[in-house]
């Protein structure tokens, strides 16, 4: 990797060219290198918050799923004690019908018995009233719940649909770049679009290549009107750890600056809205290849579809 000179030495060199340097030049230069190293520093609290951000949302996902199962497992509860007071309604009324033709029979006997007969009828039947309403609620709970899951299940199953008909939109438009170190994936109603480093910069660099350019300008084009998809653009880097004086600093702070840089490509090239868009850096930390260290050096722009139709569904 190709490290600019230190702030020493080009102080150094100064001297040595030009003679003393005065007073004010010299903070001047020290000042501004100051402020950079605010700003980096700011941009990687920045990305550290975005990083948290993003793993709550997946948090609140795998959440949002187990939630789902409970649904269904509730529902299907439901429905076993549905079919026990079916069963146990099917057996009073049987009980009814034989104390009616009991006391039928017994209509010449005394009134006491006669008396207890129908006072037993009445709390049968009293009974029979109660678990007939019960059935009926139940059932209605029932319906409600098979509502639900066939509501949430065809919103789950649209968003898969809307994911794999994008990722083939991006394959096709991204269909030049396919053998220069791009791919197209969906997975889990999720698009991703692989970029090798190779295709976006030069070794250590965070400057993107002009081809690189004209494929984020080519997948801005594709996407800046899929308003119901999330846009997260990840820097990925190999596990050649280094440390620099200048920036990039590190593998994190490489992966940040790259995956800053892909999104401001991005937003400038299309109308792609920003609030859309979140540049994360992942470092050397989630490699695609243990073996293969060029296939672990990328960015991954990362399409999700919008979840709050289903956030609102689970909470109702």
């Amino acid at each position: 990797m190709y490290l600019r000179p230190s702030f020493l030495t080009l102080i150094a060199a100064a001297l040595l060219l030009g003679g003393c340097v005065p007073m004010s030049q010299f903070t001047e230069v020290r000042d501004d290198r100051d402020a950079l190293d605010s700003d980096v520093a700011t941009l990687t609290e920045q990305v550290q918050a975005l990083r948290l951000a993003v793993a709550e949302k997946d948090g609140l996902l795998r959440e949002d799923g187990r939630r789902m199962d409970g649904l269904r497992a509730d529902t299907s509860n439901a429905g076993s004690r549905l079919r026990q007071c079916q069963m146990r309604y099917a057996e009073l009324e049987e009980l009814n019908n034989l104390l009616s033709a009991e006391l039928e029979n017994k209509r010449s006997s005394s009134g006491a018995e006669q008396a207890a007969l129908l006072e037993e009828l009445q709390r049968i039947r009293a009974n029979l009233q109660f678990q007939q309403d019960s059935l009926y609620a139940l059932e209605q709970d029932l319906r409600a719940r098979e509502s639900k899951v066939a509501e949430l299940s065809q919103l789950l199953e649209a968003q898969k649909a809307a994911g794999s008909a994008l990722k083939e939109r991006l394959s096709d438009a991204l269909f030049a770049f396919r053998n220069r170190g791009l791919e197209v994936e969906e997975r889990d109603g999720k698009v991703y679009v692989r970029l090798s480093s190779n295709l976006l910069f030069a070794s250590g660099s965070t400057a993107i290549d002009p081809d690189g350019r004209k494929a984020l300008s080519d997948l801005a084009q594709a996407i800046e009107d899929e308003e119901d998809f999330e846009v997260v653009v990840e820097g990925h880097t190999d596990d050649v750890s280094f440390t620099s004086a200048t920036s990039p600093r590190n593998n994190w702070e490489l992966s940040v600056l790259r995956a800053t840089a892909v999104v401001e490509v991005l937003t400038s090239s299309s109308t792609l809205s920003p609030t859309l868009l979140t540049a994360a850096g992942r470092s050397e930390f989630h490699p695609r290849d243990q073996e293969d260290r060029n296939r672990n050096r990328r960015i991954e722009v990362v399409l999700s579809p919008k979840l709050g139709g289903l956030y609102d569904l689970l909470e109702e």
